[in-house]
């Protein structure tokens, strides 16, 4: 594979698969929108608002020739998703048909980073062929997101849930990073004790996530661990990392959420058996908090 261009380069994933693909050898652009001090300086890092077209032509101009585009950019809390639906619409919507096009005039491969929480969430163990069903406007968009990309014969669509601590530092902005902020500051929070995912770390996602295009031509691709916890499973992993937490961590079910709580997929959990047959390894979830946790 030639040159690669990341987008999301400031978040989680982005920065991961970037610090992985120079590992690898990989000549390789990364994109940030409004955070430069999140990337990875030691890598060529451009502006670029995916979801404007001026933008991307702009970006276009300046990365040369690419063979391939792993799109990780994406509006993700889905409370600020539903409040603020035009700009995750730019974002999650526009971003990725830009992207789709920029990947046509390269005729690059594209892999779109999805998420398990396309379904309904109601019994989880979710394959890749089932219809998705969106509890919220973020699981929308990402939908159509997915669309733009399978309209392209060279589109990959990859759905997980990455999980991790930010590599460089920023405030909390996925569950397990708000859950370690919460516990290292003896807050007290609310756990659900019904939400099942089978989360895998950005690294080890990051590390897959490169072979992907190597093992499949076009389609979806469901990427996690082996097994699945419960949000509150978890949160009682990270608490055991810090024997003087003075809070309290209460277990609730996610009906138990007041009227105005945005709709979220119980079972979020996703079928691997696809991933596995293509000789990709998946890690134990357990496992991967481990790694998170003691690195």
């Amino acid at each position: 594979m030639g040159k690669i261009l990341i987008t999301g380069a400031s978040g989680l994933l982005g920065l991961e698969l970037i610090r992985c693909a120079k590992k690898g050898g990989y000549n390789v652009v990364g994109t940030y929108n409004a955070n430069p001090d999140l990337t990875d300086k030691s890598c060529r890092n451009l502006k670029c608002d995916i979801g404007s077209s001026g933008s991307v032509n702009l970006l276009d101009k300046k990365i040369g020739k690419i063979s391939a585009i792993f799109h990780c950019a994406s509006m993700t809390n889905i409370d600020k998703c539903e409040k603020n639906r035009e700009a995750c619409w730019l974002a999650n919507v526009i971003g990725t048909r830009n992207m789709v096009g920029l990947a046509k005039k390269h005729s690059a491969k594209l892999v779109y980073i999805s998420t398990g929480s396309v379904f309904s969430g109601e019994k989880g163990d979710y394959k890749e062929n089932e219809t998705p069903d969106p509890r919220n406007f973020y699981s929308w968009t990402k939908i159509l997101g997915e669309e733009a990309t399978l309209a392209y014969n060279k589109g990959i669509v990859v759905r997980a849930i990455p999980i991790g601590i930010h590599g460089i530092g920023r405030p909390q902005a996925n569950f397990l990073e708000w859950l370690i902020d919460s516990v290292s500051n003896n807050k007290s929070f609310n756990l659900f004790n019904d939400v099942y995912i089978n989360a895998i770390s950005a690294n080890t996602f990051a590390e897959i996530l490169l072979k992907v295009p190597k093992v499949l031509k076009t389609g979806i691709l469901h990427i996690g661990s082996r097994d699945k916890l419960s949000k509150a499973e978890i949160g009682q992993v990270v608490i055991s990392k810090f024997p003087n937490f003075s809070g309290q961590a209460k277990l609730i079910s996610i009906e138990d959420m007041p009227g105005n709580f945005v709709s979220r997929p119980k079972e979020m959990w996703l079928n691997v058996n696809q991933a596995l047959k293509l000789g990709l390894e998946m890690p134990k979830l357990k496992d991967e908090l481990e790694m998170i946790l003691n690195y």
